[in-house]
């Protein structure tokens, strides 16, 4: 088998592990193609010899999701896919290969005044990777998600035809939206290659604010009330001393700032501030411990973070983003399950991000399995009949 990815990639692009493993499964060999149509051609050889393939960016978030139902797989690393990146300023799109490393392009993006949903929050993330699991940061609200920003994708189906949908503006897309489709897919139906995104103009300023309350619910009730009097770019609340702290994040021009700080709780604080919040996002979870996202309706935040504290502890609650309707928590192992049934009573959805310090899940990393399960299985039998495409990682373990 090895033989067939080395004519596709050349030798020194494929290597043979010992003694390593990737979601669970053995890797046969490290495989590293430099463009779409070595994708293809690997996805095809893959196909055809019925090994499994697990797509691979910068490797950040591989905690991400369930076991690969295999005992044995091909990491198909993309790293190589970073030649072609693109950024339009006059346009407002950026048009980037998968292996582009996210960094990079907020710094380039930064140069020209402009900015994007594709958020380096993972160190070492790439485009495909950070558009195959969709992860959220603490900037994110419910109009503010990368699903919403992509414009068009180029993808190498298991069956190695290498297809595009979208394209390079807003308005162009007819019948079954597959750009949305493929967003947060874990690399199910296709290998992302190549992504078309919005360039956004990069705030002219941004300030963070910061107050201390007794409790969660006193911190979350004063938001409500600053929001409900304005819009408000950003809100975190996470615990602090026996109480709760709320940082808000206020960004646009410099009029837009001035009338958010009028409402925004608290007294201006350094932006550090907001940059530990994210440092304390992506911290791995220590032994015996694991990372989840639970997600409702902006309002249901404060029965979210409750539930939490029943099924895991008191200070299970991590994180809560008030705008986004979502809280992170930081659970025991043991409780996961426990935690899951929580999500499936109140209506909201789960995720295990597991941090490379997290014990083996107790349930599904994503849950009870939603209502649109039959249509998704339904979407991997026609995308991935051989299930070539990280098996048994995505939901319900399609």
């Amino acid at each position: 088998m090895g033989d067939r990815f080395e004519a596709i990639v050349g030798a020194k692009h494929v290597l043979r592990p010992e003694a390593e493993t990737l979601c669970g499964a053995r890797v046969e060999a490290i495989v590293r193609p430099a463009s779409a149509a070595e994708v293809g051609a690997c996805l095809r050889a893959a196909s055809e010899s019925g090994i499994p393939v697990v797509p691979v960016g910068g490797g950040s978030k591989l905690g991400f999701g369930n076991p690969l139902d295999t005992p044995a797989c091909i990491r198909l690393e993309l790293g190589r896919l970073c030649d072609h990146a693109r950024l339009d300023p006059d346009e407002g799109v950026a048009e980037l290969d998968a292996g582009v490393p996210l960094d990079a392009l907020a710094r380039s993006a930064a140069a020209l005044g402009k900015t994007t949903l594709l958020d380096p929050l993972h160190a070492g993330a790439s485009v495909g990777g950070a558009i195959a699991v969709d992860p959220v940061s603490p900037e994110a609200s419910l109009d503010a998600r990368l699903r919403n920003e992509l414009l068009g994708l180029e993808v190498a189906l298991a069956n190695g035809e290498v297809t595009r949908s979208g394209g390079r503006v807003v308005k162009n897309v007819t019948g079954f939206d597959l750009v949305r489709l493929y967003c947060g897919s874990f690399g199910s139906l296709g290998v992302i290659t190549r992504a078309v995104v919005r360039l956004r103009a990069a705030p002219e300023r941004v300030i963070v604010t910061r107050e201390r309350f007794a409790s969660l619910d006193a911190a979350l009730e004063a938001f409500a009330r600053a929001a409900a009097a304005g819009p408000v770019t950003a809100a975190a609340t996470h615990a602090s001393g026996g109480g709760a702290e709320l940082l808000t994040r206020l960004s646009g021009s410099a009029a837009e700032v001035d009338a958010q700080l009028a409402r925004a709780p608290g007294e201006p604080a350094e932006l550090e501030a907001w940059s530990l919040l994210r440092t304390e996002l992506v911290r791995p979870p220590g032994p015996g411990f694991a990372r989840v996202r639970l997600g409702a309706r902006p309002s249901d935040v404060a029965i979210l973070c409750r539930g939490l504290v029943v099924a895991a502890g008191a200070t299970a609650p991590l994180l809560a983003l008030p705008r986004a309707g979502i809280v992170f928590g930081l659970v025991p192992s043991p409780t996961l399950a426990g935690v899951a049934a929580f999500a499936e009573r109140a209506g909201a959805t789960f995720a295990l991000e597991r941090g490379p310090g997290g014990a083996a899940a107790a349930c599904d990393a994503f849950g009870a399995p939603p209502p649109a399960l039959a249509l998704m299985r339904a979407l991997k039998a026609r995308f991935d009949p051989a299930r070539v495409l990280s098996p048994g990682r995505f939901v319900a373990g399609i």
